[in-house]
Formats: C-alpha cells, sequence, structure tokens
C-alpha cells in the first residue's frame, strides 16, 4: 500500500503553495501597531472606566500628540467627567485650547485659559490644573467664577 502523499503530488505541491502565501498574508497581521510620536492624532478620544464598568471620564481633542507612554499633549481639549455610576450623568465639563494630560496620575494642566462648566456653576481662569482622583480644579490666574446656586447665609 503506497502513502497517501504519492498519489497526489500535484495536491501537495499546492497545499504547500498555499500555506506559504497564507504565512505571507497573516504574517503582516501579527506584527504589533506602532504609533509616531512625531505625528499628531486627529479627533482624539481617550475614555476611562471604573473597575465596575461606568464610565469616569473622556478626554477629547481636536489634535493630540504622545510626548510618551504615559504624557499627551491636546489641542481644543474637551474634558467631560461622568458620575462613575449606573446614572451615568455628566458632572463636570472642562474645556481648554491646549491641555497635557498624564495618563498615569489623572492629571490634566494647561498654561492657558480654562472654563469648568457643571450645573452650579461657571469657571474660568489661566495657568490650571486638574486632578481627577481628588475632583480638584486648580486655577492661579484671572480666576472668576459665577455660583448658580443659592448661597444661603455667604455673607454672614
Amino acid at each position: 500500500m503506497s502513502a497517501p502523499d504519492s498519489k497526489f503530488p500535484a495536491a501537495r505541491k499546492w497545499l504547500g503553495v498555499l500555506c506559504l502565501l497564507s504565512a505571507a498574508v497573516l504574517a503582516p497581521a501579527q506584527t504589533t501597531t506602532r504609533i509616531a510620536t512625531d505625528a499628531p492624532i486627529v479627533n482624539f478620544r481617550l475614555p476611562t472606566f471604573t473597575p465596575e464598568g461606568f464610565r469616569q471620564w473622556l478626554v477629547r481633542g481636536t489634535e493630540a500628540r504622545l510626548m510618551s507612554a504615559k504624557e499627551i499633549d491636546i489641542r481644543e481639549l474637551t474634558l467631560t467627567v461622568f458620575s462613575g455610576d449606573a446614572q451615568d450623568r455628566i458632572d463636570t465639563m472642562i474645556l481648554s485650547p491646549n491641555a497635557k494630560v498624564l495618563t498615569d496620575t489623572q492629571v490634566v494642566s494647561g498654561t492657558g485659559a480654562i472654563r469648568v462648566i457643571r450645573d452650579d456653576l461657571e469657571a474660568t481662569g489661566t495657568l490650571w490644573t486638574y486632578d481627577h482622583r481628588e475632583k480638584r480644579v486648580s486655577m492661579q490666574q484671572k480666576v472668576r467664577v459665577t455660583f448658580r446656586a443659592e448661597l444661603k447665609n455667604f455673607l454672614q
């Protein structure tokens, strides 16, 4: 009795060619995608989620540049901070023409203008920092705050 390959030498040859072609086509798909740090990312979006899977914040910008693995420079920043629970309510929006995002510490900062929008207040200023873990915005210059809430006994 002869081996099955000896009966179909042409089929074995085509099978070998097919295997080589498959390897050539699939090899590029298995390579790691690299992002160039010298080219901007247009219409940038970076969402973060709580351990439970709820939206925590969304960083968006018209253009972003990866300065390092932990630092992103963003033009036309829109930072949306969510409640982080099942309500998925927008808590705060932060707008700025230019900002730096430190992804490991969840700190966003800028030297230019900032606008902070909440249901109860709106604030503007310059030379600012937003610390997401502390839920705190600090502005050092040209600060203006407009409250939309009743301030009972504020002047007493």
